[in-house]
């Protein structure tokens, strides 16, 4: 088989059946095509299922010598034709022993940083940072609580409507990576910073987001961040606060 009939196998019908979303197929098969054109101009145009372990190794040297890619994104291309050859033996296409990616070694990275964790004093401290005297300064203060009282991401926060909040219940309902949609309870000290941030927002639609800006419009993620980091700083808490 081609390069072309196997790719258009994979993302046809393995990732389809998958239920992946658009999109990601869509990062594979162009992935799958960099690497396509990279055995045709470098390889000999060698077919799919002529392709060696080092051919690959080869191909990883290519990504980080002559496209300068980092050790995250030559892994992201390991994983997907690891994915793509598994899809294909399973698919009955190929022999399990002519699997390249079966032996391949795993791509080392820099070390992952462990996440920051603040103290209850430094989340205290950060939390009376924001000027509760004003409406943003409100606002600011229920971000904080929110964020570091329930773990939620800045693009999460940022994408709260008024009907995702329901004080009532006491949960925030968020959409996560994936699309997928979860209720989170909260506390009521939590659900107080809300309710005063509300009611001096002012009433709004259902649809309206939650967070406003200082020009009335929906904040984006990096504002989100952005806000945690000024306040941070103001309260001279040194570690890097990243509510990702």
């Amino acid at each position: 088989m081609t390069w072309e009939s196997w790719i258009a196998l994979y993302t046809r019908t393995h990732c389809t059946a998958r239920g992946l979303r658009s999109s990601s197929i869509a990062a594979y098969d162009t992935a799958l095509r960099q690497f396509w054109s990279y055995a045709r101009f470098r390889l000999e145009d060698r077919p799919p299922d002529q392709i060696a372990v080092r051919d690959v190794l080869a191909y990883v040297q290519h990504l980080r010598d002559e496209r300068h890619n980092g050790s995250s994104a030559v892994n992201r291309h390991v994983v997907i034709l690891k994915s793509f050859y598994r899809a294909i033996v399973a698919m009955g296409h190929l022999d399990p022993s002519a699997n390249p990616m079966v032996a391949f070694p795993p791509i080392k990275g820099a070390p992952k940083k462990l996440p920051v964790v603040l103290s209850s004093d430094e989340v205290e401290i950060l939390l009376a940072t924001p000027d509760t005297g004003t409406v943003l300064g409100l606002r600011d203060r229920a971000i904080l609580s929110l964020l570091y009282g329930t773990g939620i991401r800045a693009s999460e926060c940022a994408s709260l409507r008024v009907s995702d909040v329901d004080l009532d219940g006491m949960t925030v309902t968020v959409i996560g990576k994936g699309g997928h949609q979860r209720a989170i309870p909260l506390n009521e000290r939590l659900a107080a910073a809300l309710d005063v941030y509300a009611r001096a927002r002012g009433t709004a639609l259902p649809t309206a987001p939650f967070f406003r800006s200082r020009q009335g419009r929906a904040m984006s993620r990096g504002a989100v961040y952005e806000r945690v980091r000024t306040l941070a700083a103001r309260a001279r808490i040194r570690k890097i606060v990243s509510p990702h």
